[in-house]
């Protein structure tokens, strides 16, 4: 493991967690340290001798100590000091407790694979037949009451829409919610994030109404439609894709994945964490959404600036975007040379429009465009490659990325939601910084 001690801060569950791992930061809190080529440990004094162990193949971890925090002080603490401080961990034979412990994680690993490989005739199908035909009904009329309401928006006019309140848009969700329709109802909530928020907000607002429109017209044509096409519509109104559904068509694809830049949105209830990654020997770009609630850790610790040799899984659909790890190989490494992406902003708004053209309903599009310059225009912040073509930022404060990079072109790993560029890492002189 080389990660950063500022890559292992941006691990932390939050500001507080990452604070006081940085306190373990020191060998005189840990009687006894050790690595393998497999494992990083450590014993971390503290009201107990608590136990504290890393698996280097996938960076999951586990503390003896009843920290709710996942992960914990201790875990943050053994990284930081293994990322500050590598001669502090001595290189040896894994201790029983260790090996006790990663032969269980394994077991429990290989479980769960063997439960998703089994045939899901082995539930009750006519139940999950029954389940399913009930949910369909559900969502049929969810949709069809969200297309009256869009009518009738439509037909007053938007003249008054930007003195709604936020429950005028809610509740229309909730109903799609109450018709288990929860991908739907989140993109009709997020229409009250447009009023008002730019000068051609209005003309925005009528772009999204048009795709949620189109996405009720494809609904209706379904069976109709190329099976790639129907799973995206079925995914963005909600159903989610079952285990044996990926296991049989999702993608898989072998490659050393850099996890180009990462955010994590928290709404109090449900954090998620969305992770692009970009392969280096096939330049396929990914999105790695994982999904946290009630405080729960993630189910896996993907680390902004860092890359693996593994297999990617993307799920079906005729975007193929989303995808998951089904298997990664080594250990988690820093990166140390610029990432694969595009040379130029037409080149990857040319991706972009091939990306709508397949699936016109996507809305974030993610990537890493090389060799770009950070430049302030009035009050706000564009990026600018060689050829002078430019994309605004989000944001209103960019003097970080601007310092870091000198002002020279450097790397920069973005997120696209076709509005405004999301800055999410740069890589600059040999050294990546979460955005």
């Amino acid at each position: 493991m080389n990660l950063t001690p500022e890559q292992v801060a941006e691990m932390a569950p939050d500001p507080a967690a990452a604070v006081a791992g940085k306190k373990l930061v020191a060998v005189k809190h840990w009687p006894e340290l050790g690595r393998s080529s497999v494992a990083l440990w450590g014993k971390c004094q503290g009201s107990a001798v608590y136990q504290v162990k890393v698996d280097l193949a996938n960076l999951g971890y586990n503390c003896s100590c009843p920290s709710r925090k996942f992960p914990c002080k201790h875990v943050l603490g053994l990284l930081m000091l293994a990322a500050q401080s590598p001669e502090a961990l001595a290189e040896q034979a894994n201790p029983a407790w260790v090996d006790d412990w990663l032969v269980k994680r394994r077991s429990r690993e290989e479980t769960q694979a063997a439960k998703t490989d089994q045939p899901a005739a082995q539930a009750d199908a006519k139940a999950q037949q029954k389940r399913a035909q009930q949910r369909g009904a559900n969502i049929r009329d969810g949709l069809s009451r969200l297309d009256l309401w869009l009518k009738d928006l439509v037909r007053a006019g938007l003249a008054g829409v930007e003195t709604k309140p936020e429950s005028f848009w809610e509740e229309q969700s909730k109903r799609l919610v109450d018709a288990q329709a929860p991908g739907l109802a989140s993109r009709v909530a997020r229409l009250s994030s447009i009023a008002r928020s730019s000068p051609d907000w209005v003309g925005r607002l009528f772009a999204e109404l048009g795709r949620i429109k189109l996405l009720l017209h494809a609904h209706d044509r379904l069976d109709a439609l190329e099976a790639p096409l129907a799973s995206d519509i079925r995914q963005i109104i909600g159903w989610n894709v079952s285990q044996t559904e990926l296991d049989q068509t999702g993608e898989r694809l072998d490659d050393t994945w850099v996890v180009a830049g990462q955010w994590v949105d928290d709404d109090d209830r449900v954090r998620s964490q969305r992770s692009w990654v970009v392969g280096r020997q096939t330049g396929r770009t990914g999105l790695i959404l994982q999904f946290s609630p009630g405080g729960q850790p993630f189910a896996e610790s993907i680390v902004a600036g860092s890359e693996q040799m593994g297999t990617l899984v993307f799920y079906p659909g005729s975007a193929r975007l989303r995808a998951k790890f089904v298997h990664r190989e080594g250990a988690v490494a820093t990166l140390a040379s610029r990432p694969p992406g595009c040379d130029t902003i037409e080149d990857f708004l040319a991706g972009v429009s091939a990306a709508l053209s397949r699936q016109p309903w996507q809305n974030a599009f993610g990537g890493v465009l090389r060799d770009v310059t950070f430049v302030r225009r009035s009050d706000a912040w564009l990026v600018r490659d060689g050829s002078g073509e430019a994309l605004p930022l989000a944001g209103a404060n960019h003097w970080k990325g601007m310092a870091i990079s000198g002002g020279h072109p450097c790397d920069l790993a973005v997120e696209w939601d076709g509005h405004r560029l999301r800055h999410l890492g740069l890589f600059a002189a040999g050294q990546y910084w979460n955005g």
